[in-house]
């Protein structure tokens, strides 16, 4: 039972920190975060414990919240990710739009009078 208390408390620690390096967009550490996080999960799943008990130290330590709250993070990060890429494809696509017609209008200079 105590092995389950420290490695959820490992596990919350850890979402903790990829909240924090979410918000300050430092994404190289992202991956090794992760990595700390799915080690503490199978860490998790090689003890012995109940759902009861599971569920009363998720209960007591907030790991339901603290997720909900990564979740929430993540999707804005997403969320703000594809509206920037929306904008950079209409800037693209309107300087592609600009120099096409542009250089379509040259061929006018071409001619002889």
């Amino acid at each position: 039972m105590k092995e389950l208390v420290q490695e959820l408390m490992q596990f919350k620690k850890v979402t903790m920190e990829l909240m924090e390096a979410l918000q300050q967009d430092e994404v190289h550490k992202l991956d090794t975060l992760l990595d700390s996080r799915q080690i503490a999960i199978e860490n998790m799943g090689k003890l012995e414990y109940t759902t009861e008990e599971f569920s009363d130290i998720c209960n007591e330590l907030d790991i339901l919240k603290v997720q909900n709250e990564l979740l929430k993070l993540m999707q804005t990060k997403k969320d703000d990710t594809k509206e920037e890429l929306n904008k950079i494809q209409l800037t693209k696509n309107a300087n592609n739009n600009y120099n096409k017609s542009f250089y379509n209008n040259l061929s006018m200079f071409n001619k002889k009078i």
